[in-house]
């Protein structure tokens, strides 16, 4: 996976506002990579996903605070951005 979400960057960096390529450079680096670049692409599961969100619902950011609900869905939609360039 780890592979996978290096090159998937690489990929759509010239289509992506600055701002929107550092935001995903950020959740891969700071969220999915070191959750889920073990496991190989083609044998993620929903579990694996299931788990590492799970975890992200226990840490603290740099203030002491949960990690927001919208800070989620932003990283789950940088994972779901990844997951569908596959095919294409």
């Amino acid at each position: 996976m780890r592979q996978w979400l290096r090159y998937w960057l690489s990929v759509v960096e010239s289509r992506l506002r600055p701002t929107t390529h550092r935001a995903y450079r950020d959740h891969v680096r700071l969220h999915l990579i070191p959750y889920l670049g073990r496991v190989k692409l083609a044998e993620l599961s929903r579990r694996d996903v299931t788990r590492m969100f799970v975890a992200l619902g226990r840490r603290r950011n740099r203030y002491g605070q949960p990690i927001s609900a919208s800070t989620l869905e932003r990283i789950r939609t940088t994972l779901r951005a990844a997951l569908n360039q596959r095919g294409a």
